[in-house]
């Protein structure tokens, strides 16, 4: 193989970055529930759970956490605010470029813990190869 390597992006980093601005900031999104979660709500995790790639595009299946401390007034605007924000806009962070996310199941409120809402829905995130620093 010669000439510099095309790859998939990150799609839990990309898509905690896309996510900041909902949640408060950078400190609020990430790919693990920090261990002082309850002093960081809201809070918004990714984590990718599979999906599939060809010579051009990866699907990637992605589960997003929204965390708060209510339900009515918390968990169930924020999951709604990200479920919009992710599939009605074209994304594009540098170089990664994000043709399409849809909504594969709708938020449901999960089991958590005492005094901390969940709210968890299933994304594909189609994207396409890249060659960094480009």
């Amino acid at each position: 193989m010669t000439g510099p390597l095309w790859v998939f992006p990150d799609m839990e980093e990309t898509l905690a970055v896309l996510c900041e601005a909902l949640a408060g900031g950078p400190e609020r999104t990430g790919t693990e529930t920090p261990a002082d979660l309850d002093r960081r709500l809201p809070f918004i995790r990714v984590q990718r759970r599979g999906g599939y790639s060809d010579t051009i595009h990866d699907y990637a299946t992605v589960d997003i956490d929204c965390f708060h401390t209510t339900y009515r007034t918390g968990v169930k605007p924020l999951a709604e605010q990200v479920r919009q924000h992710l599939t009605t806009v074209k994304h594009r962070l540098g170089p990664v470029v994000i043709d399409r996310i849809d909504c594969i199941a709708a938020p449901t409120e999960q089991p958590w813990a005492p005094g901390i809402r969940r709210m968890l829905a299933t994304y594909q995130a189609v994207t396409r190869r890249y060659r960094p620093g480009s």
